[in-house]
């Protein structure tokens, strides 16, 4: 007996170490996700915000262990609201819905000014992250296909999720403004796609950057530092992060957009470097758009710009960052 439980225990590590073994190796051949962004921008760091999505390992187990979930509650509630915003729908019915947090007039970008905000952390990431192309192309993305959806990912069509589910492909079937282009993407891949498409492949990516410490998420006053920079004075794609159980994200490109680095420093001493988009043309947004009416302006009355929060991204193309200036203050 004990021969034979010495036998199983042999194996059993064996095979436990095979496992290991074949896993390990697994974690050392390069995801698809990150071998389609090198031979697309083979010149372009992949950014944090992005690497942090791609599931190392196996790729689909991440994907794998909720769509077999057979209740709601392994499907991560997480994932019920985009990083630093509230209900995106409830925001705005255009642009600016699932970047809404800080706006401010573009005149307002100077040293000296003063605001309130807090930089909340993106905490959808772990929950909901890239899944393969492949996989994201066989679940079907669309207002039409909710029941196939739902199933899919095994929730009841009165829940809460399913709601947030409903609510981001609306959101992603609106029709785009005149002078605009948007996309969601489903998986890295196509996310790259657009991004090229619009601007070529000499391209980077950048996003907001904050010391991160316990009070981050508490509204303080921030104020701009020397050194506010114009990255690009001309076309520039920002992708907004959406609520959905794998990563999505909202892509588009609107015509008349600046795009500025902006160093603020804390009450409490935090310091960031917020990326700040301005649409100089609002004349095509909605009269009811949410960044308008917290300034008090009707559309195309001025520039409009809005803070990216934490995990959205805007890309540039390299050139403007060879080209950025300081801005100068009179």
């Amino acid at each position: 007996m004990e021969f034979r439980l010495s036998k199983m225990l042999t194996f059993l590590t064996l095979t436990t170490l095979v496992g290991m073994a074949s896993h390990a190796a697994a974690v050392r051949q390069p995801l698809p996700q990150l071998s389609y962004w090198n031979s697309v921008l083979p010149n372009t760091p992949i950014p944090k915000a992005f690497r942090e999505l791609i599931h190392p390992g196996v790729p689909h187990l991440y994907f794998a262990l909720v769509y077999v979930a057979k209740s709601a509650d392994l499907v991560s509630k997480n994932f019920l609201r985009p990083a630093g915003t509230e209900n995106q729908l409830d925001k705005a019915t255009d642009a600016l819905g699932p970047c809404a947090g800080l706006v401010l007039m573009e005149k307002d970008l100077h040293p000296g000014k003063t605001v309130k905000y807090g930089f909340p952390r993106d905490t959808t990431s772990k929950s909901s992250r890239f899944v393969s192309r492949p996989t994201a192309e066989s679940i079907p993305f669309s207002s039409n296909k909710m029941e196939e959806i739902l199933k899919r990912f095994s929730l009841r069509p009165e829940s809460s999720e399913a709601n947030t589910i409903k609510e981001t492909i609306d959101y992603c079937e609106m029709p785009a403004m005149k002078g605009e282009e948007r996309y969601c993407a489903t998986s890295l891949e196509s996310l790259v796609d657009f991004a090229t498409s619009e601007l070529g492949s000499n391209i980077r990516t950048m996003s907001t950057e904050v010391e991160r410490g316990a009070n981050n998420d508490v509204e303080q006053t921030y104020t701009i530092t020397d050194g506010v920079k114009v990255l690009a004075e001309d076309k520039v794609v920002t992708c907004h992060k959406m609520s959905y159980p794998f990563a999505v994200f909202l892509c588009h490109a609107i015509e008349k957009t600046r795009a500025y680095m902006v160093p603020m420093e804390g009450a409490d001493g935090t310091k960031a470097n917020a990326v700040i988009i301005c649409h100089r043309d609002t004349s095509k947004f909605a009269p009811n758009n949410w960044g308008l009416s917290q300034l008090h302006l009707k559309p195309g009355e001025g520039p409009l710009c809005h803070l990216l929060s934490d995990g959205h991204l805007t890309w540039l193309r390299e050139k403007n960052l060879d080209e950025q200036y300081i801005v100068s203050v009179a």
